[in-house]
């Protein structure tokens, strides 16, 4: 019996990511204003983890590349030309896929920043704290909005994956996030040079580091804005309360 083809897609370090990424915002998610050091670190760590992933678009080995992305006009006419049929099989992400997946990126990156936005304005804390903030924005609003967001591409992207594999279940898409290794699929194998693989090292330790310090640093609060209009009631010395003057 002849040996199902193999491909070698997804390196450690995309692997890593991928699931560094995941924990990341549902971890953050479910923290959100109750455990707020803990939400604040995985920001951070999501954060990095994108930053050093839209490089590894630009320097990284076949596959995980942007080159690799077909989310060009042609391709998406060709995949909907051959939906359901082989030639429709990807070794690497197929168009729609490429798309949510560069939107994910762009969205995570803008929850960073607005989270970041929101540490700065509503606790003085964080990186941006230096930063004059424009007047009139609640980057508070601003950063819910775009978690909404990022939830409807999560959303997209669970569906892609359903479909996929009910389609093309040879080529155990979810599985090769796992193994690395996409069945069904003939291709070239993905390697790594050593630039990047010292660089994959960096990309995985910086936001273990960030998250370490955030999680072990001082406790991160937000203002208590029920508590900035100080309030003019006051007590006399026989604990009955009257109105203070404000001169």
């Amino acid at each position: 019996m002849k040996k199902e083809a193999s491909t070698y897609v997804w390196g450690i370090p995309t692997r890593l990511f991928h699931w560094m990424l995941v924990i990341s915002l549902v971890g953050a998610y479910i923290a959100e204003e109750d455990y707020l050091t803990l939400h604040v670190a995985l920001g951070y760590t999501a954060g990095i983890l994108i930053v050093f992933r839209l490089i590894w678009g630009l320097i990284g080995p076949r596959y995980s590349h942007f080159r690799d992305f077909p989310a060009g006009v042609k391709s998406f006419t060709a995949f909907f030309k051959g939906f359901g049929k082989p030639v429709n099989v990807y070794a690497g992400h197929n168009p729609p896929a490429s798309l949510v997946m560069l939107g994910i990126m762009f969205i995570v990156a803008l929850v960073a920043f607005s989270g970041m936005m929101t540490l700065s304005q509503e606790g003085g804390q964080g990186p941006l704290k230096s930063l004059t903030l424009p007047a009139g924005i609640e980057f508070k609003e601003v950063h819910e909005f775009w978690v909404q967001v990022l939830i409807g591409l999560a959303i997209l992207h669970l569906v892609g994956l359903i479909a996929d594999l009910i389609i093309h279940k040879s080529a155990s898409v979810l599985k090769s996030m796992f193994t690395g290794y996409k069945t069904g699929v003939e291709a070239e194998n993905a390697e790594m040079n050593g630039f990047q693989k010292f660089f994959s090292f960096v990309w995985i330790a910086a936001p273990l580091v960030a998250f370490y310090l955030t999680i072990t640093g001082p406790p991160i609060q937000l203002k208590d804005d029920e508590g900035e209009d100080e309030s003019t009631e006051m007590v006399d010395d026989d604990g009955g309360e009257y109105e203070g003057d404000d001169d």
